[in-house]
C-alpha cells in the first residue's frame, strides 16, 4: 500500500459534498492545474510552507519555528487513526446529514488506504464522498472501493483534450472514459465545473460541457466560483504562480451570468446529435 500524506483536514465544510462535512485533503496529484487552489497538494512529498509576514527572524529556522511561518505540509496518519479523527465530528454527521468527503490532490491515488479507514468505521454508517480530478484506475477502484462511497464529486474542467492538456499538464481520454464508466455503475455522481476567468469561464467551453452532461443525462450539477487564493500558497511553497492568474474572485453578477448562460446551454438542442 502507498502511504499517503494528509495536509489538511477541514471541519464543518458545507461545500463538499450534503450536510456538514469532515474534509480529509491527501497530497499527491496527477494534474498540474495553473489555477490550482491547493499547489501544496500536488506534490505527494512533504514540503515546507513559509509565510514570510509572519516571521520574526529569530534565527530558529533549523529547528523550531516559534511564530509558525515555517509549517511542514504533510503528515502520514495509519487508517484506524484516521478513522478516529474522523468520527469525532460523528454527531454533526447524524444531526446534517453529513459525512467525510476525501479530497486532494487527488484521493483515489490512495483507493486501498481510503478503503481501509472506511473499514475502519466498522458498524457506524458514514456518508462518504470522494472528490476526483477523473485520472484513477477505474478497476481497483470498482474492486476495492467503489461499493463504500456513496457520492462522487467529479471535476469537470473542459471537453477538448488540446485545452485540457495546455491547462493542467494531461489530456482528458481518461477523465472522460472514467466519467462514462461511473455513470454506468448508476453511483451518485455531482459533475463541478471551475470557473476561472481567462479559461474554463468562456461560452465555447461551458456549450461543450453542457452538451456532455446532456448526453450523459446527468441532471445535478455545481458551477465553482474562482477562488484566488492559490496565488499566495504558491509563493509560500517557493514557487511562481503562473503569471495570467487572476488575483480577483468572480463578483457575483460575473458568477450569475455564467451560470444563467450555462443554464440555457444544457436547455439548448442546438448541439443535440
Amino acid at each position: 500500500m502507498i502511504f499517503p500524506l494528509v495536509f489538511d483536514i477541514g471541519r464543518a465544510s458545507g461545500e463538499d459534498g450534503p450536510g456538514l462535512r469532515t474534509v480529509v485533503f491527501l497530497k499527491g496529484c496527477p494534474l498540474r492545474c495553473l489555477w490550482c487552489q491547493n499547489p501544496e497538494s500536488q506534490n505527494s512529498d512533504k514540503e515546507m510552507l513559509f509565510t514570510r509576514d509572519l516571521c520574526i527572524k529569530c534565527g530558529n529556522c533549523d529547528t523550531e519555528c516559534y511564530s509558525l511561518a515555517r509549517q511542514t505540509v504533510g503528515q502520514y496518519y495509519p487508517p484506524v487513526k484516521l478513522a478516529e479523527m474522523i468520527l469525532r465530528d460523528e454527531v454533526f454527521y447524524k444531526k446534517s446529514g453529513g459525512g467525510v468527503t476525501f479530497s486532494g490532490g487527488e484521493p483515489l491515488l490512495y483507493i486501498e488506504y481510503i478503503r481501509d479507514t472506511i473499514l475502519c468505521f466498522h458498524s457506524i454508517h458514514v456518508h462518504t464522498a470522494i472528490e476526483t480530478c477523473g485520472i484513477f484506475d477505474f478497476n481497483s477502484l470498482e474492486e476495492n472501493l467503489l461499493s463504500k462511497i456513496d457520492l462522487f464529486l467529479f471535476d469537470i474542467k473542459t471537453i477538448d483534450p488540446i485545452l485540457h492538456e495546455k491547462w493542467t499538464g494531461k489530456t482528458n481520454y481518461k477523465i472522460i472514459e472514467n466519467f462514462k464508466k461511473l455513470v454506468e455503475t448508476g453511483k451518485e455522481i455531482l459533475p463541478r465545473i471551475p470557473l476561472i476567468p481567462g479559461y474554463t469561464a468562456s461560452e465555447e467551453n461551458l456549450i461543450q460541457i453542457a452538451h456532455f452532461l446532456k448526453k450523459m443525462g446527468i441532471k445535478k450539477f455545481e458551477l465553482l466560483p474562482y477562488n484566488p487564493s492559490g496565488v499566495e500558497k504558491w509563493e509560500k511553497i517557493g514557487k511562481s504562480p503562473p503569471a495570467n492568474l487572476s488575483k480577483k474572485p468572480l463578483n457575483q453578477v460575473e458568477f450569475s451570468r455564467w451560470r444563467d448562460f450555462f443554464l440555457i446551454s444544457l436547455e439548448s438542442n442546438k448541439y443535440n446529435e
